[in-house]
């Protein structure tokens, strides 16, 4: 029998971590109001032109320093997806809202476990499947709102480049996966996958840049998602995975949802209607189900 009452506790690690969650929740909602005043792709192209400099000082400053990290061919193809994806979703967010990107990108996790077994060759489970089909009945009914009519509308063009974001972006986790194998000094590995982002961001940037006005207001919100929202969510990510488990780290961190759902309701005014919510609870309920299943899994397999 446990005397005295229970209570709930939060170590300084997840303290760390849903901080992180907070801030990357927040990027949503900055994303949605700077694509709204900048060209998507200068958009992108300036959140790693800030981010890249200010981590690669710090990893200078408290790192184990190390260029030749840039010999790696894998670290250039995470550096090409991290791009791709960041490409995709702030196309996409010109036309679909901050709460649908951030249902649509983190639905990647369940396809991170499928690339896992193809490409890791990682054990899949009936779990893993399920949940893919349940997140993608929910990303169908977010999609189109249950309305096979809106297959030509403008909005479902959003969702489905926000939606190909997170696939590349579940590449982009295996990849990097095997780059941190390779480089397990965080700090370094996350500086130059910045840095390798960067350097292929601006080609692509440039070929499909259609406008570079820069409002001060545009300015700042890519300068608010390079420093919080890269910067600060990367450091406090690092010092959260220090004393937790990769899976239980991502578990934490599906807090990005509701956080990304709220600030979008509170400074977007965007509020999801029945079959919105519903595709939502599917999609949530799917990304749970599969990190649950695979932190279990791995629990039974260290004991």
């Amino acid at each position: 029998m446990v005397s005295g009452a229970m209570r709930f506790r939060v170590d300084k690690f997840e303290a760390f971590l849903i901080l992180s969650s907070f801030l990357w929740g927040t990027s949503f909602v900055a994303s949605k109001i700077g694509v709204g005043e900048v060209d998507p792709f200068l958009f992108a192209l300036l959140r790693w032109l800030i981010a890249a400099p200010v981590l690669m000082l710090v990893a200078y400053l408290f790192a184990d320093f190390d260029l030749s990290i840039f010999k790696d061919k894998i670290l250039w193809l995470v550096g090409l997806l991290n791009a791709v994806g960041l490409f995709l979703q702030n196309a996409g967010m010109t036309n679909t809202s901050a709460t649908n990107a951030v249902l649509l990108v983190d639905i990647n996790v369940v396809f991170v476990a499928i690339l896992a077994s193809l490409i890791l060759k990682e054990a899949i489970t009936k779990f893993t499947i399920i949940g893919l089909l349940i997140g993608l009945l929910g990303v169908f009914i977010v999609s189109t709102g249950g309305d096979l009519g809106k297959m030509t509308d403008g909005s479902l063009v959003g969702n489905l480049l926000v939606f190909a974001a997170g696939i590349v972006w579940a590449f982009y986790i295996v990849y990097q996966k095997m780059a941190v194998d390779k480089h397990p000094d965080v700090l370094m590995m996350t500086s130059s996958v910045v840095v390798t982002t960067l350097i292929i961001s601006i080609p692509i940037a440039l070929v499909f840049t259609q406008s570079y006005a820069l409002p001060a207001s545009g300015f700042m919100a890519a300068a608010y998602v390079a420093l919080v929202c890269t910067g600060g969510a990367f450091m406090l990510y690092i010092a959260g995975l220090r004393g937790k488990g990769a899976t239980d780290s991502s578990i934490i961190l599906l807090l990005e949802i509701v956080f990304a759902m709220l600030f979008a309701f509170l400074i977007l005014g965007e509020v999801p209607d029945a079959l919105t919510a519903a595709g939502a609870a599917l999609i949530v309920s799917a990304i749970v189900l599969v990190s649950i299943q695979e932190s279990n899994g791995r629990r039974k397999k260290a004991a």
